[in-house]
């Protein structure tokens, strides 16, 4: 393979994008030098570079394609809505035909409201939670990778710099699977947490009955109950990974995978809490999610295409069995080359991660480049 096209406009981006991309995960620092630079285009699991080179593209727009790239029902709906406009001054149709289509299809929430990507959704839900108890402290899953680009959680990463300390100093951190740790930040900030937000399920499954003790914690000590949907939603089941594990949050948010690609995320919510955004109370008004472009026709559109698509066919159960093919077979690889101790998986078979040790079998970035390099050929 050659990457001429690829370096030609990486030098050109890095002139004129900082960092090269506009977004942080698809950077050449996440990418081996030998790895193709610009996609051009897609179709189904397919892609092909700026230089002609086809691949089988693992990680699907950032998990954000479960139906395939291209996908005709998809782009047929998105089509049709963008020949009748995109955008006017008054609501359309399809938001409400939208809402309750998703409220229809994950049916433990009361109200939705529909914005971008994920962050705006976890951003509403973290203003809306501060709103409805009067509390500032945030408590934050320190395992879960990303919940925004706004202040409130990019000044937990090491890229904090830019956040004022003030705003850091809100955030209380607590981790995965550690029911005394949150307890301890309950008894340290006694009426002060204004909500727990975390993803139901990563990489590592929740242990029996921690969820439900999060749950009933969060009851008991007045905090609103968040959890991240952005990636389980439309890939754990239908109805979200809180479904499959029988807990039901105060509020969730959802996005990724919904539009298939299209730009479409959701918050959603009980009635008596994401009522505080709308107009039928007597209580301070929150204001929580409103975007010039935050309810484009192409994207409801889109999205309620794909909802028709998973009420109607097996997406989910088709992912899990794409994996567990996949696992079986990598599995085979990894032993047949006595691997074992230096590079596995880990994750649902819906959504799968791996991982490479070094030789003292701790993570290791350059085996994860040189692994990177290696099946990209």
């Amino acid at each position: 393979m050659k990457f001429d096209q690829s370096k030609t406009l990486q030098q050109k981006s890095h002139m004129l994008i900082p960092g090269g991309a506009h977004t942080y995960a698809k950077g050449d620092d996440q990418y081996p030098e030998l790895a193709p630079g610009f996609i051009a285009r897609g179709k189904g699991c397919h892609v092909w570079d700026v230089d002609g080179n086809e691949f089988i593209e693992y990680g699907m727009g950032l998990r954000s394609v479960t139906l395939g790239h291209a996908y005709e029902p998809v782009v047929r709906a998105a089509a049709q809505a963008m020949q009748l406009g995109i955008n006017f001054t008054r609501p359309t149709p399809l938001e409400t035909e939208a809402a309750e289509k998703f409220l229809g299809l994950i049916d433990q929430m009361d109200m939705v409201k529909f914005s971008k990507n994920g962050s705006d959704a976890n951003d509403a839900a973290i203003r809306l939670a501060r709103a409805y108890t009067g509390r500032d402290y945030v408590a934050v899953c320190a395992d879960h990778p990303f919940f925004s680009v706004s202040d409130w959680f990019i000044g937990t990463t090491v890229m904090n710099a830019g956040i004022p300390q003030a705003i850091q100093d809100l955030i209380l951190r607590f981790h995965y699977n550690d029911l005394p740790e949150l307890q301890r930040l309950f008894d340290e900030h006694p009426n002060q947490i204004a909500c727990v937000i975390m993803e139901v399920e990563t990489a590592t499954p929740p242990q029996p009955g921690y969820l439900q003790a999060v749950r009933e914690m969060c009851t008991k000590y007045g905090a609103l109950l968040i959890f991240d949907e952005i990636i389980t939603g439309f890939r754990w089941h239908n109805k979200g990974a809180q479904y499959l594990h029988q807990v039901v949050p105060d509020l969730c948010t959802f996005g990724k995978a919904m539009g298939n690609g299209y730009s479409i995320a959701a918050l959603a919510g009980k009635r008596e809490f994401m009522e505080r955004g709308g107009l039928n109370h007597a209580q301070e008004r929150v204001f929580l999610l409103s975007y010039t472009f935050g309810a484009e026709s192409h994207s409801l559109a889109a999205a309620l295409a794909v909802m028709e698509v998973y009420a109607q066919e097996d997406v989910v159960g088709h992912l899990q069995r794409q994996g567990a093919r996949l696992i079986q077979g990598i599995t085979e690889v990894v032993e047949a080359h006595g691997m074992q101790d230096y590079f596995g998986l880990i994750g649902k078979p819906c959504n799968l991660v791996f991982y490479t040790l070094g030789q003292h079998r701790n993570r290791s970035q350059e085996f994860r480049t040189l692994f990177l390099q290696e099946i990209i050929k």
